[in-house]
């Protein structure tokens, strides 16, 4: 045999072993697969035809466990058989959900290699593979999550589905089970829904358009992003033409037909605490989707048919109280109707326990306008206004080693805007004070000191802080974004929602440590399996210390500060009040040992109000609230932790220990007590109240030559420079500093007799030539200064213009 032969011989031998080898492998892999299927099958729900029928009513429980809300989907599903269903719609659904519907057996498996090869070439999950039936049993018999061994129950239950039914039977199950967003459930209800018709009167337009809806009802409902609904109803529609389910003509003429629809008209919940309710619908669909998987219409699909048992943190009797509150028409400026119905202003308000982050209460607005509708309490992102002080500037500052007694210097200043402007922030009262410590920054809400200490401790220090006390709407990249000054005064890009802001407060109300607000406890599927069980979840944003200064600062805004009206609540109270730039938003955020809440108030487009403020309308509504909240709770003080010093007296004008003049300050006494983390306590005294002789006929700085009867002692305060403002305005405080000028009209010793022309002699003494009224060794000699050093304000005026308008106004 020659070698060609033996080579060609050892190919076929090699070519026919490979081929075993694979054909073996496959054989092995085919097995094991069929082994594992028959594994996965034998797990499956019975087949059971009448889980065809939805559907299962799942509970909502109060904190008692008494049943506040029914959810079934029954409350927007009508049954229509299949013969009232336009053959329009029937095939749209055909064309872009199962296109061999009527030829499969219930799978098919030429979508399913289309699939795996689409997928595997794009590393992810691009295409699917489910036929209506899989669908259909899905949503019947198995839960939607995404697993292996689910899709071969799937398949298998679709195949049992597919020999006890025709293909009919199945299309009509399928058309009034599936989901359109909005609560309506099936096609009959959907055609209500969007276009306010019977499904038999829709046309191929409309028909494209529901068949498009059910793969995201949130993504491609028309009522919330029309022009994603329309792109999708074309692809429908040239899909339907691709098909031969209608010409290409036909589906050009849908296309271009002007699509009109109904507007949303669903009736208010008919559950109880229905924005709660909501909120708790919203949550748990969220966590069906991140957490499990599932597609927005299987999570409320789940949500409304699945029998689920919800347990939930409200409480009936706060939330009830808070939704008086807030439909009692007398708590607000006026009420009027905007263009879409809506009585204008709106107002919502939250309550949490701050210690567990449970939400007792949870209000979106002044009347519950829909369900599932826009939800004011967690979705209305408003500017916060002098609300963010403490949470953007304030608890950073504290925590760094300011303190209460810390002062700052409330005078004109200008900064370099992002725009290469110049912005020169303003009080709402259009005034500088001067000197000004922290906490009574805080308590008369004080812009420009808030400014100044946000610039000195750094913008990324304050949004760090604020990160951590539970604020997560920040814009932090892009051409618009929070690291500006003027964020320190609640001018932030996105603005925060009542929740995320009361969460914040009650990370101080919690002695520093953040607890992120839950609404569900524990939720089980039918069969009493937890499916979810919420733990909530904590972290160390500052320390106790640091926290329990912000409580008594804040205490401060109630006792003597913006937030005065509630100074007579029967429990210690800490907040803070917000009014924005041409009052579009008013809040009071506050809380007591107990609980902590919010209440904002302002219209749906922002709109400027009158007569009001955070102190005022905000501050009632929460005191009404939080009264029935604490109907029985102890009477108890916010805990000083160890590490806390004081109470010890300091200087308002140094913050400083007080010195011998600092009591008879002109405007009395500038002594108060504070409190301080071990370690900043002051241990200098006073340097800012000073003393000086004054000729009294001059205002001047006495001299030598006064007169004696003339001279006074008075006490000045010795501020640090200041500039002008653009306006001209200078801080308050200016008119108590010491004269800079010596007494000008006695500038020399009397006229001794002799030179008057008197015949009388005076006794032979020295000192009576020279006494100067008698003062000499009690006044240092002053040259007579006229012009002084600048006069009473004694600085240059800053030329820059107010170019930009601090974001707040009041409070």
């Amino acid at each position: 045999m020659s070698n060609k032969k033996r080579a060609k011989k050892r190919k076929v031998l090699t070519l026919r072993n490979l081929f075993i080898f694979f054909l073996v492998l496959l054989i092995a892999v085919f097995g094991t697969g069929v082994g594992v299927f028959a594994a996965y099958v034998k797990d499956a729900p019975e087949f059971d035809p009448s889980k065809l029928k939805p559907s299962e009513t799942s509970l909502v429980y109060d904190k008692d466990n008494n049943v506040i809300a029914e959810l079934h989907g029954e409350q927007n599903r009508i049954q229509v058989p299949l013969e009232k269903i336009p053959k329009d719609l029937v095939n749209a659904f055909i064309a872009i959900e199962d296109q061999y519907f009527y030829s499969h057996k219930g799978i098919n498996i030429r979508s399913i290699i289309g699939s795996l090869f689409t997928n595997l070439t794009h590393g992810t999950i691009k295409r699917g593979a489910s036929t209506i039936t899989q669908q259909l049993v899905k949503s019947a018999f198995l839960s939607p999550e995404q697993s292996l061994k689910r899709k071969a129950q799937e398949a298998w239950l679709a195949i049992q589905l597919e020999r006890r039914f025709t293909k009919d039977e199945i299309m009509e199950f399928y058309l009034n089970q599936i989901y359109f967003g909005h609560s309506a459930y099936g096609v009959e209800s959907a055609a209500e829904v969007y276009f306010g018709k019977s499904v038999e009167d829709i046309d191929l337009a409309e028909a494209a358009m529901l068949a498009g809806i059910p793969k995201g009802p949130s993504y491609y409902s028309p009522y919330l992003n029309f022009e994603r609904a329309k792109e999708r109803q074309e692809i429908i529609l040239n899909k339907m033409a691709e098909l031969g389910f209608i010409t290409q003509e036909e589906a050009e003429a849908a296309k271009n037909e002007d699509i009109k629809l109904a507007g949303i008209k669903e009736s208010e919940a008919d559950y109880k605490a229905p924005y709660f309710t909501d909120y708790v619908i919203q949550q748990l669909a969220s966590y069906l989707e991140e957490e499990e998987g599932l597609s927005e219409a299987d999570a409320y699909n789940k949500i409304y048919t699945g029998g689920l048992q919800i347990y939930t943190t409200v409480d009936m009797k706060v939330q009830e109280a808070a939704e008086k509150v807030l439909a009692n028409p007398k708590n607000y400026p006026y009420s009027k109707e905007d263009s879409n119905g809506v009585v204008q202003p709106q107002a919502a308000a939250v309550i949490i326990d701050p210690h567990t982050g449970y939400i007792r209460a949870l209000v979106g607005g002044r009347e519950h306008e829909k369900k599932l509708g826009f939800n004011r309490a967690s979705q209305a992102y408003r500017q916060p206004g002098s609300t963010f002080k403490p949470i953007m500037v304030y608890t950073a500052a504290i925590d760094m080693g300011y303190t209460p007694a810390t002062v700052i210097d409330d005078s004109p200043v200008s900064f370099s805007s992002g725009s290469g402007g110049i912005w020169s922030p303003k009080n709402y009262t259009n005034t500088f004070r001067g000197l000004t410590t922290i906490r009574k920054a805080i308590a008369d809400s004080v812009n420009v000191v808030a400014v100044k200490v946000f610039n000195q401790i750094g913008v990324d220090k304050g949004i760090e802080y604020a990160q951590k006390l539970g604020i997560k709407s920040l814009v932090l990249t892009g051409s618009k974004n929070d690291r500006q000054l003027s964020s320190a005064l609640g001018g932030i890009t996105k603005g925060v929602t009542p929740l995320e802001l009361v969460s914040a407060f009650g990370t101080l109300a919690n002695g520093g440590i953040h607890v992120e607000p839950v609404a569900i406890l524990k939720v089980t599927d039918k069969t009493g399996r937890v499916i979810y069980e919420n733990k909530p979840k904590q972290e160390v944003a500052v320390s106790e210390q640091t926290a329990f200064i912000m409580t008594d600062m804040l205490r401060s805004v109630v006792k003597e500060g913006t937030g005065t009206r509630l100074a007579n609540f029967p429990y210690p109270v800490a907040g803070k009040t917000g009014t924005t730039s041409d009052d579009k938003d008013v809040w009071w955020v506050g809380y007591t040992p107990h609980l902590a809440g919010v209440v904002w108030m302002g219209h749906d487009q922002p709109t400027t109000m009158s007569n009001v403020a955070g102190g005022y309308q905000p501050a009632l509504m929460w005191k009404q609230i939080m009264a029935v909240a604490h109907e029985g709770l102890a009477k108890t003080q916010f805990t000083k932790p160890s590490g806390i010093v004081g109470p010890i007296a300091v200087c308002v004008d140094s913050g400083k220990l007080p010195g011998e003049f600092c009591a008879k300050d002109p405007r009395g006494s500038r002594i108060r007590n504070e409190y301080f983390i071990k370690g900043t306590e002051p241990t200098q005294t006073c340097d800012v109240h000073v003393e000086e002789f004054v000729d009294s006929s001059t205002g001047l700085l006495a001299t030598q030559f006064c007169p004696e009867e003339l001279v006074v002692r008075k006490v000045f305060i010795k501020r640090p420079p200041y500039s002008a403002s653009p306006t001209g305005q200078i801080p308050l405080d200016a008119k108590y500093q010491p004269p800079t000028e010596s007494c000008n009209v006695h500038t020399s010793a009397p006229v001794p007799p002799e030179e008057n022309g008197s015949e009388e002699t005076p006794p032979d003494s020295e000192d009576n030539n020279s006494s100067g009224g008698g003062l000499e060794g009690i006044l240092p000699s002053r040259p007579t200064d006229k012009n002084g050093s600048g006069g009473k304000n004694g600085n240059n005026k800053n030329e820059t213009e107010d170019t930009v308008q601090s974001p707040e106004k009041k409070n």
